[in-house]
């Protein structure tokens, strides 16, 4: 400068100066950033007046480094001689790659964590002295007032001090605030009396973080991940920070590296290999065809034939077709491993957990859940193969094309990258309001048919085709409108990053063929930079759209972590013992259960069952009797007073065992969508034909069966809905026969079967009971007059017992009242003398008693009850 702006001594210092002072400010910005985030730092608003100093102090300094760039720039176009000082250069352009962001970020950020802003205008004012400092020794005094860069320092270094000023009383204000909360914290917890009412502390947000998670909710398709939100910003608070959560996660590594694999450990190696010589690869690739053009250029009639074959190397072994082949097995191989690992863990915990879960849960979330590897896998594969491997590409990229040209062609890049990002970040947010919209019509789209399609009965029933059509042409013409609408903000933004992008490899090319013609760098630096081009630009898609990949990857994780820590409410106990039944002997000792605490359920249950005995459980819907068979199931577990099976505590033995001595017919049987023979085999994996066909024989379904065209290999249809009732309960009861549990719970088994079929039933279960404990819930109280003991429910607790001819002498007892009420319309009839609609069944054999006479007016009070007619041949009609 008299643009020399040090003398011998000082221009080293000055130089390392210019050269440091962006990357110092800009680090630093980014590094407090993260940190404030990693342990949750509170973000504060501050007033419009601070926020509006600040701004306009921050906007001048990013206007004197603009002005000063265009000060060289202008003189180096007004005098070809002049060359601008690089170091000052650098350091303008670099400063204004810091401070646009950070501007950005004053402006639109509604609360800030101040310590980084605060931190950054501290280096600013002093690196900005220390500069203008060195100028002034550097130009002579007569020299200073027409040197315009020196003129610019000084108002920069003035316009700094007064920004430090400024961000030290905001910095003093927001530590006053704080502990004038902290003064009022210790206050009264009623606080002061505002018409009449207490104060109330806003307890609807975790502080900051849940500020900012509320803002992404807004981008969040799905309620269901909202709230998933709402409980990771909650762990957030919980484990102190970003370091603490991610810790959490930790469990998952050994599913998606397991030490003990050396196949998948292996793979992971050549993968990190793969990562290691595509960087090296990806810059001497081009490299060498840029040392090809140069000797080219010397048209000496000499083939460079060593250095086309290291290209052609270099090529192919960077290719698909040499190792990158291989890093796709190894990833390939990585992925499934993860997925299987992963998935069948979730999945066996999810088997594994209690009633209580499997009764609230909300099932597509549950298989959400289990289906979440994948996105861990990819989750981890991202940052380990994609986003570190960029960073490292763009350093030596800036640091090769300085090599290749000078530092000014890397800002060009540099400037042209950050815009890019920018540009992605903006338009990602800009769209993601339309897109959930876009998601949330075809989801509404799928829901209109996939309800149509369930109840095609009720539409038939009501003649609504036309509707239907109707109601789905308006919901597919609304996901169309939808997705023109998010199409339109998405595309803009790749139209605008391509524009970019076009402009700024325009630009690169003009800058080095400028540098070619004036003969200060040769040929083949160009052609590498061309070559070179994608290699730099192919990342910032990435980095542009990375984020919102790994929100919605840390969504789903959150929500598998969720699951895995969900513990079952019933587990077995440390060094639990299988069960060992010998007599079967049943006995609830002063047994009490509640599934809400306000509402006791059972209260006080004192039964003991002798082994071989049957007991029948009777009262009116909603008194305890199925919950008994669910805390003899140990589905739950009591919470007062202990069952005991021979002698043996049952939250004592395992579950397994448990079940396993167990078999239940319930109410409502639900059949996997398989054939009849799968479904009856599922009770004993090893079981025979042979067996499956005498079960069902002594189920009375063997006739049924075989009259379908397909018998025991006919498909039953979801939930087993092509059968009728009655075929359903019989194929319940036929696995309960084949598996022979030593002990038998029966929930109205025979509720959906008619007297005829019931007669041959009854007959099969006295086999089934004949040396077996056995559990009946009946409301049709013909079913159950032979049980050993009846016991009459109420309101959870037992309040009548005995056998049927003791409770019908209690007069005004429950049993006999229930008892009259079903038999008063077979009396009538008697009296009456009317004519039977079919006659009376009684079925005899040579091992039991005469059953008891099925009239038709117990017919008609079963019929009464809504179940459906157990002839019903649905499966033999649909085929």
């Amino acid at each position: 400068m008299a643009d020399a702006r040090a003398p011998a001594v000082l221009s080293p210092a000055l130089t390392l100066l210019d050269y440091m002072h962006a990357p110092t400010v800009g680090f630093y910005y980014l590094g407090a950033c993260a940190f404030s985030l990693c342990i949750l730092q509170k973000s504060k608003p501050i007033s419009h007046e601070r926020r509006r100093g600040v701004l306009a102090l921050t906007v001048a300094l990013l206007l004197s480094y603009v002005t000063e760039v265009l000060y060289y720039f202008s003189r180096s176009m007004a005098d070809w001689q002049y060359e601008a000082p690089e170091p000052a250069a650098v350091r303008c352009l670099g400063s204004i790659l810091v401070w646009s962001p950070l501007i950005c970020s004053l402006w639109t950020s509604k609360s800030l964590r101040w310590h980084p802003y605060f931190g950054a205008f501290t280096l600013q004012f002093a690196l900005e002295t220390t500069t203008c400092l060195m100028s002034a020794f550097s130009i002579p005094v007569e020299a200073r007032s027409s040197n315009v860069p020196f003129v610019i320092d000084c108002i920069r270094a003035l316009a700094s001090l007064l920004l430090m000023l400024d961000g030290f009383v905001i910095l003093i204000t927001k530590h006053a605030e704080k502990e004038k909360s902290s003064d009022e914290e210790r206050q009264s917890l009623l606080g002061k009396q505002t018409n009449g009412s207490a104060t109330q502390p806003d307890t609807s947000t975790y502080g900051a973080i849940a500020q900012e998670v509320s803002s992404d909710h807004e981008a969040e398709p799905t309620d269901s991940d909202k709230e998933i939100k709402e409980q990771q910003a909650k762990r957030l608070e919980e484990e102190g920070g970003w370091l603490g959560y991610l810790k959490g996660f930790a469990i998952f590594l050994p599913y998606l590296f397991p030490k003990d694999d050396w196949k998948v450990m292996g793979c992971l190696g050549l993968r990190l290999l793969h990562v290691i010589q595509e960087r090296f690869l990806n810059l001497l690739t081009p490299r060498q065809l840029g040392i090809i053009t140069n000797k080219l250029q010397k048209q000496d009639g000499v083939m460079p034939w060593k250095d086309i074959m290291l290209w052609v190397l270099f090529s192919y072994i960077n290719s698909y077709a040499g190792l990158g082949v291989i890093d796709g097995l190894a990833n390939l191989v990585i992925s499934n491993s993860a997925y299987r690992r992963i998935t069948l863990l979730a999945y066996r915990h999810v088997l594994g957990l209690s009633m209580d879960f499997h009764t609230s849960k909300d099932s597509g979330e549950v298989l959400k859940a289990v289906e979440q590897a994948s996105s861990l896998n990819s989750l981890i594969e991202m940052f380990l193969f994609d986003i570190c491997p960029i960073l490292l590409d763009l350093v030596v990229a800036m640091y090769y094309v300085t090599h290749l040209f000078d530092a000014y062609m890397a800002f060009i890049i540099l400037f042209m990258g950050a815009a890019y990002i920018t540009i992605g970040w903006y338009f990602t947010t800009l769209s993601q309001p339309k897109r959930r919209d876009y998601v949330e019509k075809q989801r509404m789209e799928s829901s209109t048919v996939n309800e149509t399609v369930h109840n095609w009965q009720t539409v038939a029933y009501f003649n609504r085709a036309a509707f239907e059509h109707d109601r789905y042409a308006s919901n597919i013409i609304n996901t169309i409108r939808a997705q023109y609408t998010y199409y339109f903000r998405s595309m803009g933004g790749h139209a605008l990053q391509d524009l970019l992008t076009t402009f700024g490899f325009a630009g690169c090319c003009i800058f080095g063929m400028s540098q070619i013609v004036t003969g200060r760098k040769p040929v083949g630096n160009f052609v590498t930079l061309i070559m070179y081009w994608h290699t730099m630009t192919s990342p910032l898609y990435v980095l542009s759209y990375s984020y919102r990949h790994i929100s919605s990857s840390l969504i789903d994780a959150e929500r598998l972590l969720q699951l895995l820590n969900t513990k079952p409410a019933v587990a077995d106990k440390e060094g639990a013992k299988d069960i060992v039944v010998h007599t079967g002997e049943v006995e609830f000792k002063d047994v009490d259960f509640h599934y809400d605490e306000r509402k006791p359920i059972i209260k006080g249950v004192n039964l003991k069952a002798g082994g071989g005995q049957t007991i029948a459980f009777v009262g009116e819907t909603g008194g305890g009797k199925s919950t008994m068979l669910k805390l003899l199931f140990r589905f739950y577990d009591v919470t007062g007073g202990s069952i005991m099976i021979d002698g043996q505590d049952l939250r004592s033995v395992t579950q397994a065992s448990l079940r396993d001595a167990l078999g239940l017919v319930p109410q409502d049987p639900v059949l996997f969508n398989q054939s009849i023979r799968q479904n009856i085999r599922y009770a004993k994996l090893d079981a025979t034909d042979a067996e499956i066909e005498d079960a069902c024989r002594a189920a009375a379904i063997h006739d049924d069966i075989i009259g379908f065209p397909d018998g025991y290999n006919s498909k039953v249809g979801e939930r087993g809905v092509r059968l009728s009732g009655g075929q359903l309960q019989r194929i319940a009861i036929a696995r309960v026969l084949l598996k022979n549990p030593k002990i038998v719970l029966l929930d109205e088994a025979t509720s959906a079967i008619d007297s005829s079929i019931e007669a041959l039933i009854q007959q099969a279960f006295r086999k089934l009971s004949q040396g077996r404990t056995t559990f009946v819930i009946a409301h049709r109280l013909s079913t159950i007059v032979e049980a050993d003991q009846i016991v009459v429910i109420e309101k959870g607790q037992i309040i009548e017992r005995g056998s049927h001819h003791e409770l019908l002498e209690v007069m005004g007892g429950k049993y006999n009242e229930l008892w009259t009420k079903q038999t008063a319309g077979h009396m009538s009839a008697a009296n009456s003398k009317a004519p039977s609609k079919a006659p009376s069944t009684k079925c005899n054999d040579d091992n039991s008693a005469p059953l008891i006479d099925i009239t038709p007016a117990e017919e008609d009070s079963a019929t009464a009850t809504g179940r459906s007619d157990g002839d019903d041949d649905t499966v033999g009609r649909r085929k």
